[in-house]
């Protein structure tokens, strides 16, 4: 999921945008299928839900030199080093699902997608630090899972 955005967003990603498209995948396959995408838990944060492991994947695949990370203005754009081959580990369905998404938040601010994720039940409903249940997404309405009333 992680580099399959990334080839969408070949001249870079802000960090933070990565990590909300990443949480809108899981949850909105888990809405339509009762499972998540990657299986990762999301936890409640100040800038809305993350991956648990999502600043330890990003650290390493950047020691790696996997990813670069390079400041500007006021986020961390992130980009792959190399374009990568798709390894077949995502099926067609999740592929479409990815498109979908990026393709609706590719030309919107990052702020955009933090306030649309801080208006979704599931981070509504923990506080900060907390797991937040994939669950919680079957609570919302069908037109707000992935963006605002599509």
């Amino acid at each position: 999921m992680y580099f399959y955005i990334l080839r969408y967003f070949r001249n870079g990603i802000p960090k933070k945008k990565l990590a909300k498209l990443l949480y809108l995948a899981d949850f909105s396959f888990f809405y339509d299928n009762l499972a998540p995408m990657s299986g990762v838990r999301y936890v409640h944060r100040e800038y809305g839900p993350v991956s648990d492991i999502f600043f330890e994947l990003t650290d390493d695949l950047y020691d790696k030199g996997k990813i670069n990370i390079k400041p500007l203005d006021y986020a961390l754009i992130i980009n792959s080093t190399t374009i990568e081959q798709d390894p077949g580990l995502l099926s067609e369905e999740e592929k479409e699902l990815l498109d979908k998404i990026c393709n609706f938040w590719k030309d919107k601010r990052t702020n955009e997608i933090v306030n649309f994720t801080h208006e979704q039940k599931p981070w509504k409903m923990c506080r900060d630090g907390e797991y937040i249940p994939y669950s919680l997404i079957i609570q919302e309405e069908p037109s707000h899972v992935y963006a605002p009333n599509i």
